[in-house]
């Protein structure tokens, strides 16, 4: 019996390091400070996802008649919390938690099925970026191809403009001036193993940013198939109207 008491012991040991280990080692959920099993607790994850959007393409509001507009979820509440505690906090982790709910979601669309395209996030330029420490577009997108193996190229559009946010501004007008000539393509279409790019951000408002870097591509002969973004706010229905300007 003394085999079957060491045993005994044997386990009530490892189970007593297993948990001192996971005690120590797990991380809080940024948004909470509540432990969390994984990035998020399952609570502020309840909440963030009760805001995903009823319909992933966004009928109501494509950029082109050829360029969809794909966004995961509403910009408010918990979305809206989450993603400025990411990028004003330092919590670029919450863009990969967020990453892979708008892959599940990307995952049921036709689009899915692309083939020949990269994707390109909406860049910082290299003062706030330097500021910021991280482009939270780029995590985005960095997780969004690891789950579904496409390739990221957050190089080949680079802003060239220090820009002001766009909150900062009041009208159409001074929006289209901010952001007027802010983006580059960095290399040919020649030197890419696709002429089609996926463009990815964060949020989407006016469109402004990224009507600029679409013509940044246009410039270049290469074509955009789509725009992803985490959320938009919610408006009331509104014909489209198409501007490529």
């Amino acid at each position: 019996m003394r085999w079957l008491r060491s045993v005994s012991q044997e386990l009530k040991l490892n189970r007593l390091i297993n948990f001192v280990g996971n005690s120590l080692w797990q991380l809080n959920c940024p948004l909470c400070q509540r432990p969390a099993e994984g990035i998020l607790c399952k609570d502020c994850d309840r909440q963030i996802a009760a805001h995903q959007s009823p319909q992933f393409l966004q009928k109501d509001c494509p950029i082109s008649p050829q360029i969809p507009l794909y966004s995961w979820s509403i910009y408010d509440g918990a979305v809206k919390r989450a993603i400025a505690t990411c990028k004003y906090e330092n919590h670029p982790e919450i863009m990969e938690a967020i990453a892979e709910k708008v892959v599940n979601r990307w995952r049921q669309e036709p689009i899915a099925a692309l083939k020949n395209t990269v994707v390109v996030p909406i860049p910082l330029h290299a003062n706030k970026l330097k500021s910021r420490g991280f482009n939270q577009a780029e995590v985005l997108a960095r997780r969004f191809c690891d789950l579904t193996a496409l390739p990221c190229h957050p190089r080949l559009l680079q802003r060239v403009k220090d820009t002001k946010p766009q909150m900062q501004t009041k009208t159409k007008g001074e929006r289209q001036q901010n952001l007027s000539k802010a983006f580059v393509v960095s290399r040919s279409p020649q030197d890419l193993d696709s002429g089609n790019v996926l463009i990815v951000d964060d949020i989407y408002t006016t469109g402004t940013t990224i009507r600029e870097a679409i013509a940044a591509f246009l410039a270049q002969n290469i074509t955009v198939k789509g725009v992803i973004v985490i959320a938009r706010p919610q408006f009331e229905s509104r014909s489209p109207k198409f501007n490529t300007k």
